[in-house]
Order: C-alpha cells, then structure tokens, then sequence
C-alpha cells in the first residue's frame, strides 16, 4: 500500500510538471507571437525601437486558451523612438481580449482586445528638446502643475523668469505646450522689462509631436511629474496578433 502511494504520488508530481509545463509553452507562444506583432506594429509606423516584450497575466494560461478569454496581456516597447519625442518606456494593458483556440493551436487567427490603455513617463529634458525650448526649461510643480523657468535677455539685462505653463493634448498624437503666468523673480523691475516679459510669454506657446504608436493608440492625457512628462495612450478593438 505504501508502495503504490508513493507511485500515486509521483504520478500526480510527473503529471503536474508536465502540464504546468505545457502551460508554460502555451503562454511563452503566445507571449512570442504578440511581441513579434508588436515589433511589425512599430516598423509601419515608421519608428524604430528595442525588442518589445509581452507577458499573458492569469494562470493556467491552458484555461485561458480553451475559453478563448484573457485576463490581462501587459506589452512593454522599450526605447521607442523617431520623429517628436523619446519615449524610454512604453507600457500598454490590455483586457478583455478573446482569441480562438485555434489562434493559437494552428498559428493562424488573431488575439484581439476590446481595450488597451498605456502610458509612458518622458523625461523633461526629452519634453524641452522636442519643443524647442530656448532659454526655458519646463518642471513639475510639488502640485502637479506644471512650472516654467530660465534667464532670458531684455535690452541687455538677463532677467530670471518663473512661471507656470499649461499642457494638453492637442491631437492623437500632439501635445501643446502653453505658458500661461512669467514674472521676473526681482521685485524692482522696471515698468519697461515687464511689458517686455508680458509680451514674451505671449510669445510661448508650443507643439511637440508625439511618435506615430502602434495599434493605432491616441494620447488622451499628459501628466507633469517630477521624472516627467506622463503620458496617458488608449485604443479600442486592438488585433494584438494577425
């Protein structure tokens, strides 16, 4: 009797490595094919980036495939890159995405989710550059909004500015950049100067062009921080694989 338990139980062990194995197999498959998607994405968009990665949330995946229901599918693009700004780090979340099982059994069909949200941290210097900003450079408040400030020449006094500036999204893949308050940070400036500095930051108002993203997604927020500019992306009825 002991004998055949301790058979009984290496079977069960034997057989849950192997499934949790093939689970495995199942997923790394999946996993490979949305990445491979998402390379071709950003190529036909014209930009260029590190090899993406996609991770299958939920165990057993196996469950998930015979479902043809997903939990939740994380994509990261790291480096991506080309016209307008640098983004480091592209994150994208998708859900609610259903699949055929033979999507994956035959390697054909498509993975395809009913939303995908994302959202990627810019680094201010990034931000700057990618508007043009000359004398100025851009910052968060500790509130959030978002600061402006530099040293600017005036008939030939270098003035120290502080400010605030606004951003919002302008189109599905621009941004404008608007200052909206500049004062020189010494309080005996000249009647002069500050007409100069009025007429200055009606001057500062910009577009920064956002990459052409994969999956047809579109800027729906952008957040200052105190590492960056955070931009918020969303799509909907997304073919993760074709």
């Amino acid at each position: 009797m002991r004998r055949f338990l301790i058979t009984l139980s290496v079977i069960v062990v034997v057989l849950a490595v192997g499934l949790f194995a093939m689970d495995r197999a199942l997923a790394a498959y999946a996993e490979g094919k949305i990445a491979d998607q998402t390379s071709a994405q950003v190529a036909k968009q014209g930009m260029r980036s590190g090899t993406p990665t996609a991770d299958v949330g939920g165990f057993p995946f196996a469950t998930q495939v015979v479902a043809g229901e997903y939990k939740k599918i994380t994509i990261g693009i790291p480096d991506l890159q080309g016209q307008g700004l640098k983004i480091p780090n592209l994150t994208l979340v998708a859900t609610d995405v259903t699949a055929p099982l033979d999507a994956l059994r035959s390697g054909e069909g498509s993975i395809t989710a009913a939303k995908v949200t994302g959202s990627a941290v810019v680094p201010w210097e990034s931000v700057i550059a990618a508007a043009k900003l000359k004398d100025m450079t851009l910052s968060a408040n500790p509130d959030g909004s978002l600061k402006v400030s530099g040293e600017v020449t005036f008939a030939g006094y270098t003035v120290p500015l502080t400010g605030s500036a606004k951003v919002s999204v302008a189109g599905p893949s621009t941004l404008r950049i608007q200052v909206t308050d500049l004062a020189g940070t010494d309080a005996n400036l000249n009647s002069v100067v500050k007409s100069l500095i009025a007429a200055y930051k009606d001057r500062l108002v910009f577009s920064v062009a956002v990459p052409k993203l994969p999956y047809d997604l579109k800027l729906t927020k952008a957040n200052p921080t105190p590492d960056g500019l955070d931009l918020q992306v969303f799509a909907e009825n997304v073919p993760l694989t074709q």
